[in-house]
């Protein structure tokens, strides 16, 4: 088991989805949609194939409705939803993430410089270590999504991709995990 901090140990992560609701996500480019649904699917995949608790949070959804369907449908009996009406959800999640006893948090979700943001700052403080999957983060604004980046960076969590965790995870190109990732990595 590894103990480098540039990728998290999968036996010690878990994976929380930040609102990820077609209200927020379908004011944002479409090429960033898509992006941000390939990526979060992808993370999904990654996360039932190596055990990952996952955790999903959700801005109001009286108002701006739940998960999007895609993401719901492959979170499939993972979707159990904390609902919420603030900004950072460690109020709402706080219990849950102890009780899993795991350390390291993969993020992702939207907005970058809002919930996403704040979330992971009470994570860093209550001493997590916080991985945001850059690639699975997204703002409406290209500069909103920079600086919730930079800002998260700056507060000690690590900047990365999905694939640079699918890959440190997988260890190998060869193997049950390799060979049930390889057909989405086309």
């Amino acid at each position: 088991m590894s103990n480098r901090s540039y990728c998290p140990v999968k036996e010690d992560t878990a994976l929380i989805i930040v609102d990820f609701q077609d209200a927020i996500l379908n004011t944002f480019a479409p090429q960033v949609i898509d992006q941000l649904k390939q990526r979060t699917a992808m993370t999904i995949r990654m996360a039932r194939q190596f055990g990952l608790p996952i955790i999903v949070m959700e801005q109001y959804p009286q108002g701006l409705g739940a998960t999007n369907a895609e993401i719901r449908e492959l979170l499939g009996d993972a979707y159990q939803p904390f609902a919420k009406k603030v900004f950072s959800g460690w109020s709402v999640i706080g219990e849950r993430v102890a009780t899993l006893g795991r350390r390291q948090l993969l993020i992702l979700g939207i907005e970058t410089h809002i919930c996403v943001l704040q979330t992971a700052i009470d994570l860093l403080d209550q001493g997590y270590a916080v991985f945001v999957l850059k690639d699975a983060v997204g703002s409406r604004y290209t500069l909103d999504w920079q600086t919730g980046c930079e800002i998260m960076a700056q507060a000690g969590a690590n900047l990365t991709t999905m694939q640079t965790v699918l890959f440190h995870f997988m260890e190998k190109a060869e193997g049950p995990d390799f060979k049930a990732m390889l057909p989405y990595l086309k």
